[in-house]
């Protein structure tokens, strides 16, 4: 449904939010949907009523981190919603130990941090080829896929419209670990 997976930065604003409206949620589709209520956000300038609906959560663990509004002295931050996973990062599987040895040996690890080098937690970090997988950065803005099989790759990470260097790394036929570190160089409201 186009709902980000990890937290974006505040959205700063002079005007005080609206009380919130309440809404009776309809029938639940089934048991695997989420309840994301109506709230207040910020689109184009101006405050704005999102109205609640069902959501299914975009892989099991994951539940909805509601947007929010708080007063910072004169100004109000708006926290956009977000899918946040339960139990910590999401970790690929390692596939296990083949015939031929070696496979689970490699790692692909790296930071992503903003341009004045402070890391940047949150941001989702998806892996593709011969394994798949993602992963969201820690408070030290790390992220790690271990326990793959050689092969090629590529590493996208993925955040609430942020612009990324690089956008995406491909890593082409790993016999053994590597790092890539992603540079953040500018999300909305920065």
């Amino acid at each position: 449904m186009g709902r980000p997976l990890a937290p974006a930065r505040p959205i700063y604003v002079e005007a005080e939010p609206p009380r919130v409206r309440y809404e009776a949620p309809p029938p639940r589709p089934s048991p695997a949907h989420v309840w994301i209520a109506g709230y207040w956000g910020w689109e184009d300038g101006t405050q704005m009523w999102i109205g609640g609906e069902w959501a299914t959560p975009p892989s099991p663990g994951y539940a909805w981190e509601p947007a929010r509004w708080k007063r910072h002295g004169h100004r109000w931050a708006y926290y956009p919603g977000h899918w946040k996973h339960q139990h910590g990062p999401v970790f690929v599987e390692p596939l296990a130990v083949g015939p031929e040895g070696g496979y689970g040996a490699i790692s692909i690890s790296g930071h992503v941090t903003d341009m004045q080098g402070a890391p940047v937690s949150g941001i989702v970090v998806t892996l593709a080829g011969s394994q798949q997988g993602e992963i969201v950065t820690d408070g030290s803005g790390a992220y790690v896929f271990s326990g793959l099989p050689p092969g090629s790759y590529s590493v996208r990470p993925i955040g609430g419209g942020c612009a990324f260097s690089p956008d995406v790394a491909n890593l082409s036929n790993l016999g053994t670990s590597v790092a890539q570190d992603i540079i953040v160089e500018g999300c909305p409201g920065w």
